[in-house]
């Protein structure tokens, strides 16, 4: 089945910047947001802002851990490797007072798989039937993630009744209304009294767009803004020193790699296995990352306590040299790649000018080009050998997404053409099996099957870092990077 990734970096959640003028930000019960990146829309199943604000709910949520955990849902049980069956919570209503019921489900699932094309292609659903707070979902075939895509923000659940325009104001179950939406500009919210774990700390939020880190930073060290995420490493130290800020980060579900075009004639296994020996994973973690890192030994944080592999590979020079000399190049006759990279996440320039100077030593002249719209970009493929890059490998909890998408042959994001049979084999068997324990194993055989090919080098695991402002309490950042903010938030009262 093929499918569509859609990552934060990349698609819906393209928000531009914009001043926060008029924001009250002085006031304790107003809080002010500033994120990266625009929309200009704020259906739930077109971006996932709505959850990240704290607007909109979804039916499962995943944890810090990566696990999937049942949310909005009180009970599920997956009898047959195509249906689910879940019991909603009985207490929950939607911001306008309509209760949460199994048909208003039904209705906003089947509403999402009409209108999106991501829903279309990542939710294989055949039907849905709903009676009180019961639903059963059917799907066209095995699929036995559908718990882990019901996590996704893009199936939060609105008020398919609500007399709004669900792309400026939808429904949702959070502890914060949408009260108005300046298209890629601003988004204002009000309390949701009725919120059913209780009441929010809140009265307002005020949510504007910037996709400068450096800007987004500077204005919660300066009181301007509230919270921030995705500080660039750079300007840590100066949150760091704020007695105005605090820096929030932890171990998170985005990947940099070196992505590999396995259709360059020059990509060799060889030259793969070479160049994977090049990277210093450690060097990097520490000096580039400045430690808000760890090394990684494959595409799945192995914070995850399922992963097996935890060896991280150390950086071997002389291997790597050989393995070139094997293959034909030497130090008069080096083999030359063109590696892209993009501003978006300028570290990942400073990684690939890394390995640029230690792959002289092997043979190897890599011609680094900086590109502002990667992923049009990556679809010549005559255009680039490899490429930096950086992926939310596992945002729901279940590595059937990352597999399917960036292994598979017609995999959305198999952006350099990796394939191998078995490992599609695997794969498929992977997307037939329900029990945990049965996933577990099969992630574990698709990855040291596939590590063997070295289908791309996997270099950090990324932190999640925020900045907010020192008066705003009870906020907790998160390794996915979309949740935000709950009805725990609170800012100081100031006499």
């Amino acid at each position: 089945m093929k499918k569509i990734i859609y990552s934060t970096a990349a698609t819906t959640l393209l928000l531009a910047g914009c001043s926060n003028g008029g924001n009250q930000h002085n006031q304790a019960d107003n809080l002010n947001i500033e994120l990266p990146l625009k929309t200009n829309t704020l259906a739930p199943y077109d971006t996932d802002v709505p959850v990240s604000i704290g607007a909109a709910e979804t039916l499962f949520k995943t944890s810090s851990e990566g696990k999937i955990q049942p949310y909005l849902v009180k009970s599920y049980q997956q009898p047959a490797d195509d249906t689910l069956k879940l019991t909603l919570k009985d207490n929950i209503k939607f911001q306008n007072g309509h209760r949460l019921t199994g048909e208003a489900v039904k209705n906003s699932l089947e509403k999402g798989l009409k209108d999106s094309d991501l829903l279309k292609a990542t939710l294989p659903i055949q039907s849905i039937q709903a009676s009180g707070q019961d639903v059963t979902i059917k799907t066209k075939g095995a699929f036995p993630e559908l718990v882990s895509e019901l996590a996704s923000p893009f199936t939060a659940i609105y008020d398919t009744h609500a007399k709004t325009d669900v792309k400026k104001t939808p429904v949702g179950t959070g502890p914060y209304a949408i009260k108005d939406f300046k298209r890629s500009q601003k988004i204002d919210l009000n309390q949701n009294k009725d919120y059913w774990q209780g009441k929010p700390k809140l009265e307002h939020l005020a949510v504007t767009f910037n996709e400068d880190g450096s800007s987004r930073t500077d204005h919660v060290l300066s009181g301007k803004t509230d919270i921030t995420t995705n500080v660039p490493v750079d300007k840590i130290k100066s949150v760091k020193d704020s007695d105005k800020a605090d820096l929030k980060a932890t171990s998170g579900f985005r990947t940099s790699l070196l992505l590999y075009n396995h259709t360059s004639p020059k990509m060799t296994k060889e030259v793969r296995e070479a160049l994977d020996n090049i990277i210093n994973r450690d060097q990097i973690t520490s000096k580039i990352a400045d430690n808000y890192a760890k090394p990684a030994t494959g595409p799945f944080n192995t914070k995850l306590d399922f992963i097996q592999d935890k060896k991280v590979a150390k950086q071997n020079i002389e291997k790597a040299k050989k393995l070139m000399e094997k293959a034909g190049y030497s130090k008069k006759h080096p083999l030359t790649i063109n590696v892209s990279s993009y501003s978006g996440r300028p570290e990942l320039t400073k990684i690939a000018q890394v390995i640029q100077s230690d792959a002289k030593k092997a043979h190897i002249n890599i011609r680094i080009q900086n590109v502002d719209d990667i992923e049009g970009f990556l679809k010549n493929k005559k255009d680039w050998d490899a490429s930096m890059y950086s992926f939310g490998t596992i945002p729901r909890g279940d590595t059937g997404y990352f597999f399917n998408m960036a292994y598979k042959n017609d995999g959305a994001v198999n952006k350099g053409d990796y394939h191998n049979q078995k490992v599609d084999h695997l794969i498929d068997e992977l997307n037939h099996t329900v029990d945990k324990n049965k996933r577990h194993a099969l992630t574990n055989e698709i990855l040291e099957v596939s590590k063997k090919d070295i289908p791309n080098s996997y270099i950090t695991y990324n932190d999640q870092i925020d900045a907010i402002n020192k008066d705003v309490q009870n906020f907790k950042v998160t390794p996915e990077g979309i949740y935000l903010i709950d009805y725990k938030v609170d800012k100081q009262k100031h006499d």
